[in-house]
């Protein structure tokens, strides 16, 4: 039903019909003051008629209004910044501000900042419509290709130099062998896909830099680099411009900074990821520190592998509930839970949080989730809610998720709307957790390929 909506929309927005505004729950929009009288309330104003959103103006930190946005109770948070904005430490600021809307160490709304080169690139992907993911590209982790209908994959490790893969529409994913065998070659190769302009998705991992991507990890002679906006991919003895337009999510997944937007300060017409907004990119998730624990790879159990049940922001909201769950339960320690808590703040959505970018469906997800609801007739004002899964795919891919616990042992699932005064009637798992707008379970073990669970609670479901 949900990607039928989508689709109508994009019919009637191609079509250059008026729709009304989107319904997606509540939507915060968080601006620094004085933004009303530059062309960045265009901005602030796109996002108020696109969603029915609310304003709250903050003069030195966001800090000032999270009680009055704790109090809206937002499934959605929009901060709408200037690229000279003091990043990273807003990012910081930021993540930690949708933390504390509420009392509970969860993540308490869906939040992205949206900025862009100028007002006139924010307005554009303030005004995006959905991304569909069809075609992907990745240059790490090539069986992930498994889990979109299809895409390419060159490896980024220089000890598998010259391998390649693909994933063919009803196909499966295929490795082949004598690829690019120099950095010089890598760089070719990998522009010539690039330079198509077909993906939907780009997947990045390896060291990165505010304003560039080395290609091949652990060293490497190429780099893809962003200057004054622009795109270009360089190794020795060869530069080549790159252009792009077709809407697209990007995925920094394992690369170190290239979210950080303006660090040093006054840089942020060479910042990687605003050129790649500039580039096509609706949504860009990055990191703002140099990561170096894999925590942020899990959000493919999310994004990839249930078949677009989830978007790209959902995804990546789901993965903090997840690794919250790790910490506060005390699931992980030593490395572990240092990785956990350092990575969990470090990485961030450019874009708008509300727009749906997804995986096409197209195939059996990992996990079958429903969800039933109705009125509680014995309690008037709360409803009962029933949670199914059933393990339908175990395999490799994420070491701190099946991998780590032989099977899926704890998982998260987007609630429709916020719900609080939980009360567990029935469970098959060792352990549910219900913070606000999402389910958070616990198996205890990890579940096998046809093994099901379920939980049936009531609650206080807010309007």
């Amino acid at each position: 039903m949900r990607l039928l909506l989508i689709a109508l929309l994009n019919l009637l927005s191609c079509c250059g019909v008026t729709t009304a505004a989107e319904s997606v729950g509540r939507y915060a929009i968080i601006v620094r003051h004085g933004l009303a009288d530059t062309p960045w309330q265009q901005v602030v104003q796109a996002l108020q008629t696109r969603y029915e959103g609310q304003v709250f103006t903050f003069d030195r930190t966001p800090d000032e209004v999270r009680q009055a946005v704790g109090q809206y109770h937002p499934r959605y948070v929009c901060f709408v910044c200037r690229p000279d904005e003091n990043f990273p430490e807003f990012v910081l600021l930021a993540n930690r501000l949708c933390r504390e809307l509420d009392d509970d160490p969860y993540v308490d709304a869906i939040w992205g900042i949206l900025t862009g080169l100028d007002a006139q690139q924010a307005l554009e992907t303030a005004k995006s419509q959905p991304v569909i993911v069809q075609r992907a590209f990745t240059k790490t982790q090539g069986d992930w290709l498994n889990w979109v209908p299809e895409g390419e994959y060159v490896t980024e490790w220089t000890r598998d130099r010259g391998e390649l893969g693909r994933k063919q529409p009803a196909g499966q994913f295929e490795l082949t062998a004598g690829g690019p065998a120099t950095d010089v070659d890598d760089l070719k190769y990998v522009h010539g896909l690039l330079a198509r302009d077909q993906f939907d998705l780009l997947i990045g991992s390896g060291h990165g830099g505010q304003n560039n991507w080395m290609l091949m990890y652990p060293s490497g002679a190429g780099f893809l680099t962003a200057t004054d906006g622009n795109l270009s991919m360089g190794a020795p003895g060869i530069n080549l411009p790159l252009q792009a337009k077709h809407p697209k999510l990007y995925w920094a997944v394992g690369n170190c900074l290239t979210g950080e937007v303006n660090s040093p300060q006054n840089s942020f017409r060479n910042s990687y990821a605003l050129a790649w907004m500039k580039n096509g990119a609706r949504q860009y998730i990055g990191a703002v520190q140099p990561t170096w624990y894999e925590l942020n790879w899990n959000m493919a159990d999310w994004f990839l592998k249930q078949d677009g049940r989830w978007t790209f922001s959902e995804s990546l909201f789901l993965l903090r509930q997840w690794s919250q769950y790790l910490l506060a339960e005390g699931v992980v320690s030593g490395q572990d839970r240092r990785g956990t808590e350092y990575t969990d703040g470090i990485f961030v959505l450019y874009g708008d949080p509300a727009l749906a970018g997804r995986v096409a469906s197209h195939r059996t997800p990992a996990l079958s989730e429903t969800l039933t609801m109705e009125p509680d007739r014995d309690q008037l004002g709360r409803v009962r809610m029933t949670y199914h899964v059933k393990v339908n795919f175990v395999g490799s891919g994420n070491k701190r998720t099946t991998e780590k616990y032989n099977g899926w042992r704890i998982f998260s699932y987007l609630l429709p709307a916020d719900v609080s005064d939980v009360q567990i009637e029935k469970s098959d798992f060792a352990k549910v957790v219900v913070p606000g707008e999402t389910l958070i379970w616990d198996a205890g073990v990890g579940l096998k390929v046809g093994e099901e669970r379920s939980v049936t609670f009531t609650a206080l479901q807010r309007k």
